[in-house]
């Protein structure tokens, strides 16, 4: 476990010759919203970030607080991200934004930084978007990995040009259960403790195979812990009324932990590969992971595929 000092101290020293370019999906709220201004602290202001979400208010509270610096450059992306056509095209803003920038330095288009945060907790049975997808796994894992499928080649150039290249889901590394290849997407036995399962061992094996594909990117799961965030707001309002109790016992605040996230995402030892890391940041025993089952992982992959395929859309 990193020491709260080192942790400071490893963000304090962020430097790149470079000006890193961000993406925060999710950044208006919670973890997302804490890392992305330790973040922003980090780079001191020297950077392109993009904040992805429903909400513009809370998105400009976010950058109004942001450090300022010559050649900052802050944007608010809208996206609801419940729905796969919403997030390609999101992704395609996101894409063109980055690239105007580009061109003023007559560069290629580079993504440094891709961090999926976001999600919903609900106590609901299945909930079909228009697309046919649970609301909860469209957020927690299909429109997470849409996007980096959309935006893998500006990546994928920030890794050829030597600059940092590498995503970052928050969600549960290591606490998920085996892949159940049987009901991937959970249409045919839905349950409130199998969606938040099965959604982290996606991610975790999503991570595996990804990494596996493109070793010159960082892949990261991570699990933040008990954090003090708004999330609660999809409880039922008995419940919530006991979050604020519960979040002053042993939470950690969100600048806390965007600290922290903001150190693994900086971290040297995390640059290239697939790693799955706990709430210190600290890698998850493998043995809580189910990753191995490369048949299982398959079949997983050609679900997603078939599942975040946008009618209409370019193959």
């Amino acid at each position: 476990m990193p020491s709260w000092s080192s942790v400071k101290a490893l963000n304090a020293s962020f430097n790149t010759a470079y000006r890193p370019t961000a993406l925060f999906v999710g950044g208006t709220s919670g973890c997302g919203r804490g890392t992305a201004e330790a973040f922003a602290r980090a780079t001191k202001g020297r950077a392109h970030i993009l904040i992805c979400g429903r909400n513009r208010q809370a998105a400009e509270q976010v950058i109004a607080g942001f450090p300022k610096h010559a050649e900052s450059k802050y944007e608010f992306v809208e996206c609801d991200a419940t729905l796969m056509k919403n997030v390609t095209k999101s992704a395609e803003d996101v894409a063109r934004r980055i690239a105007s920038e580009a061109d003023h330095g007559r560069g290629k288009a580079k993504l440094n930084y891709l961090v999926l945060s976001q999600g919903i907790l609900t106590l609901n049975g299945f909930n079909p978007t228009s697309e046919g997808i649970d609301k909860k796994l469209a957020l927690h894992f299909y429109g997470r990995w849409k996007f980096v499928d959309e935006l893998l080649p500006l990546l994928e150039n920030a890794s050829n040009a030597g600059e940092e290249a590498r995503v970052l889901t928050i969600l549960g590394a290591g606490v998920g259960t085996p892949l159940d290849t049987e009901d991937l997407g959970l249409k045919k036995n839905y349950s409130v403790a199998g969606s938040a399962k099965q959604g982290c061992t996606y991610n975790d094996n999503f991570v595996a195979e990804y990494s596996s594909r493109h070793p010159n990117i960082s892949f990261i799961h991570l699990l933040p812990g008990w954090i003090n965030t708004p999330i609660v707001r999809g409880l039922p309002w008995y419940l919530r009324t006991l979050a604020p109790v519960f979040g002053a016992i042993g939470a950690r605040s969100m600048s806390t932990c965007g600290e922290y996230l903001t150190w693994a995402l900086l971290n040297p030892e995390y640059k290239i590969g697939g790693f799955w890391l706990g709430p210190n940041a600290d890698p998850v025993d493998e043995a809580k992971l189910h990753v191995s089952d490369e048949e299982a992982r398959k079949k997983l992959v050609e679900h997603y595929k078939n599942e975040v395929v946008v009618e209409g859309a370019s193959p």
